[in-house]
């Protein structure tokens, strides 16, 4: 019997230090990209409509945690530093909002709006990436274009890229920092939409 007890001291005290350890995770932190704070004013209430999205996410940006540029080549992910909901969809909504606003039209939707609008033009593309590096460097490089109603090319692809430096080292401003691009971005869909 005392063998017994004895073996099974080592497993209670393994199990105690693994439950431990796990107690004393920090919690999740969540993080979105947002729209700019302050609507226009609708200049153009009955204009065509354009839609944003469908835009697809490089695959190592398609996961629930924020990723930072590790060197040339490298990523790291982060543990529980995480967006607050699928990138891809958090991105199009806020290019969407932008957009809206910057061009003072009620006409902007997302994707697949195309089931209750007629005629629109949509913006569309893929984000090949949007991360920051270990200096605060943010960057977002987008292959995007314009489709008429129809779906023929009204604004030929391209890819553009968008930097901006963080004002800090902790993670809100590396956020920040990759909100900054995504605006940038999203003046020039203004720009070509207009």
């Amino acid at each position: 019997m005392k063998r017994s007890r004895i073996a099974r001291l080592p497993a209670a005290a393994l199990l105690a230090l693994l439950a431990g350890a796990c107690a004393s995770s920090p919690p999740p932190r969540y993080f979105r990209l947002v729209a700019l704070a302050e609507p226009a004013a609708v200049a153009n209430p009955a204009g065509t409509a354009v839609i944003i999205g469908p835009f697809r996410l490089a695959e190592y940006l398609d996961r629930p945690q924020l990723v930072t540029r590790d060197g040339q080549n490298g990523v790291t992910v982060a543990g529980f530093e995480r967006w607050a909901e699928p990138l891809d969809a958090n991105f199009q909504a806020v290019v969407a909002a932008n957009v809206g606003r910057l061009i003072g039209s009620d006409q902007v939707l997302e994707f697949p709006a195309q089931t209750i609008v007629k005629d629109g033009r949509r913006v569309t593309g893929r984000v090949l990436q949007l991360d920051v590096d270990a200096t605060g460097l943010a960057v977002l490089e987008v292959q995007w274009g314009v489709l008429d109603g129809a779906g023929a090319v009204t604004r030929p692809g391209r890819v553009s890229r968008y930097e901006a430096r963080s004002d800090g080292q902790d993670t809100p401003a590396r956020v920040a920092a990759m909100n900054a691009t995504v605006t940038a971005f999203s003046s020039d869909v203004a720009a070509a939409v207009r």
